[in-house]
């Protein structure tokens, strides 16, 4: 298994197959805190058939110590169909919609964790609107 996309955008859609993303961003302002944020998280996986079967997914977000957020997502099954003796590989999209609650500003990333691994770590930086620079 391979993760060949992994970000955080304004929206995503899978048309034939396509991931269609618009609005990557790493990135939030907030007015205040607690923040509330609501974004996408598009993911595309490539499969083989050593990867078929059930396996564990889940989205978890952290903050740079570490510690979870209170904004976790439920670890969920995945089922892959590569039968063995296929060759090749498969695609898949996923396009999960995510939203919560940031308590203070600083540097978080949600853990894309696959099987219990964590695959990759998608940066979200958040900012308080006080602390940006204002225009001279």
């Amino acid at each position: 298994m391979e993760l060949l996309v992994a970000t955080l955008c304004d929206s995503a859609v899978e048309n034939q197959g396509k991931l269609n993303v618009l609005g990557a961003f790493d990135a939030i302002i907030a007015q205040g805190f607690p923040a509330r944020f609501a974004c996408n998280l598009a993911l595309r996986f490539s499969f083989t058939a050593a990867d078929h079967g059930s396996h564990k997914f889940s989205i978890l977000l952290v903050d740079d110590s570490e510690a979870p957020t209170e904004n976790n997502q439920e670890e969920s099954d995945m089922q892959v169909n590569m039968p063995e003796g296929a060759t090749g590989f498969s695609t898949q999209n996923l396009i999960t919609p995510l939203q919560g609650t940031i308590a203070k500003p600083g540097n978080y990333h949600f853990a894309i964790r696959f099987d219990g691994n964590v695959l990759v770590r998608v940066p979200l930086r958040v900012i308080a609107q006080s602390d940006m620079p204002q225009p001279a």
